[in-house]
């Protein structure tokens, strides 16, 4: 069983060290590191050269061809049985191929049809653990455990099948797995065609789509990679700038999502477009009120409103959001109270 672990990078020589040298350090696997620089002006090539090791593949980019192209193109480097997409910033943990290899070789056959993903420690730029994130709430369920596979690996194992998962994603418009904890079979990647094309988050609509080709979903409650926070990463640099990159992605997923997809998973069009207004709208405008982001949240508004018009003006949680806008700071302060006291009856639950 081959892993091929695939890094695009730019510009995170500070990092990338520690990163390839996380996977360097797992014991007793076969493995490839696939390394796609999208054009880098810092010294990031120069950092993995020095490495030496005959299994990392170097590939650089004559100019940089954006985020999502640079994913793409180091997926393409790949030849092993199974796939998992390292942003070049973060960290494996020591055994974590182990242990997805115990798990493949336990499904068997019916490893070529399947996806996993884990939890992961989020770390600052000193590898401080600061945090963790776990299974996305409201699409693992405790009635998706894995008794058996919990036995075998020693940790919550959630699995659900993949189009049963997908309908969940889809009615929260969520991803259901981590951008870099994922592992997937090489089959199930070709048979979509690789990640295509998204400005911030390549990896969700790449998830949603083999979910349409995969026959099972496993969620491994275990810390087996490291999320590195800090002020120049992909979701700090989007929040900074305040731009709606994430919003125009998932209204493209909105457009690109056919209805035989759809129709399998039990949805209807009006479902989905429901789902992005109440989420990716409303929800979503609402927190971004409340975390003090108010010209945001108005932009948010106004591009459901262009977009989907009508499911916005019908959505009440969109009618709360412009009457607290049209309020200005007052209704700032009135969503931030109200955020704070919902988080903390979260927390407490």
């Amino acid at each position: 069983m081959k892993f091929s672990i695939c890094i695009p990078n730019y510009n995170y020589a500070r990092y990338l060290g520690r990163t390839i040298q996380s996977v360097l350090d797992q014991d007793g696997e076969d493995f490839e590191i696939l390394f796609s620089d999208n054009a880098s002006t810092d010294d990031s090539v120069d950092v993995v050269r020095r490495l030496g090791d005959p299994r990392i593949k170097i590939h650089c980019n004559a100019c940089n061809i954006g985020f999502a192209g640079n994913v793409q193109r180091s997926s393409q480097m790949a030849s092993g049985d199974l796939m998992i997409m390292l942003s070049s910033d973060d960290l494996i943990r020591p055994g974590t191929l182990a242990t997805y290899h115990k798990l493949y070789e336990h499904l068997g056959t019916e490893g070529q049809a399947a996806i996993t993903s884990s939890s992961w420690d989020v770390i600052d730029p000193d590898d401080r653990v600061t945090g963790k994130q776990g299974a996305p709430g409201g699409v693992w369920r405790e009635t998706d455990r894995q008794p058996e596979l919990e036995q075998l690996l020693g940790a919550k194992v959630y699995g659900v099948p993949a189009q049963e998962l997908l309908k969940r994603c889809l009615g929260q418009m969520v991803n259901p797995f981590n951008f870099a904890a994922t592992v997937y079979a090489s089959p199930l990647y070709r048979q979509v065609e690789g990640y295509g094309y998204r400005m911030i988050n390549p990896d969700k609509w790449f998830h949603w789509r083999v979910l349409t080709v995969a026959k099972m979903a496993y969620f491994v409650d275990q810390n087996l990679f490291a999320y590195r926070w800090h002020p120049s990463n992909q979701t700090a640099q989007q929040a900074s700038a305040g731009s709606l990159k994430y919003l125009v992605d998932e209204y493209a997923s909105t457009l690109d999502l056919d209805d035989a997809t759809l129709k399998r998973v039990g949805m209807t069009r009006q479902d989905l477009l429901e789902a992005f207004v109440e989420y990716d709208v409303a929800r979503h405008g609402l927190a971004t009120l409340a975390r003090g982001g108010r010209p945001r949240a108005r932009r948010i508004l106004d591009f459901g409103r262009a977009v989907y018009p009508d499911h916005v003006r019908r959505n009440s949680k969109a009618k709360v959001l412009r009457t607290l806008l049209a309020f200005g700071p007052v209704g700032q302060m009135v969503a931030t109270r109200a955020y704070r006291s919902y988080r903390a009856g979260d927390d407490s639950t």
